[in-house]
């Protein structure tokens, strides 16, 4: 059993679910870190931000949320940080880094033939949430907390 097997939680996240892409799986992905990708306005809640900018916002408020809510979501990602004020949240542009975490992800948690899908990944302090594209488990999407080191240690379905 994968050791954050009691660390999967669901419900309650961003209302723009996976990050969208072209992907198949008839074909490795042209990039495996899904860049900031506009929705029009009305799609998922969205008014015509970017699947990043929401999913990025969302994170800072439950990250930085100091009540029961915060901490709840803190644990689900797998003991991701509080964030204050001045910290940041960066998105990963590094290709191999990507398509490690997408085929960690896919090993550890998808089990997808055609996979490992291209992904929107998170550093926040030293902690990785990833998201990967068009997953569907019956879900609307997910996250995945995880170490510098790619270790999954919570994930979150919505």
């Amino acid at each position: 059993m994968p050791p954050w097997r009691d660390s999967v939680r669901y419900g309650g996240g961003p209302s723009v679910g996976a990050p969208p892409s072209d992907y198949t799986g008839a074909k490795p992905p042209a990039e495996w870190c899904l860049r900031a990708i506009r929705r029009a306005p009305g799609d998922f809640g969205v008014t015509g931000q970017s699947w990043t900018q929401a999913s990025r916002s969302w994170l800072r408020q439950v990250l930085s949320d100091t009540t029961d809510h915060g901490a709840g979501w803190r644990k689900v990602l797998g003991g991701a940080p509080l964030l204050a004020a001045g910290d940041s949240i960066t998105q990963v542009t590094n290709e191999a880094e990507c398509r490690a975490i997408g085929e960690m992800l896919n090993r550890e948690l998808l089990g997808w033939d055609v996979g490992p899908p291209p992904v929107v990944v998170f550093r926040v302090k030293d902690y990785l949430i990833a998201y990967p594209s068009n997953a569907r488990m019956g879900e609307f999407g997910m996250a995945a907390g995880m170490t510098l080191r790619h270790q999954m240690r919570g994930v979150a379905l919505w």
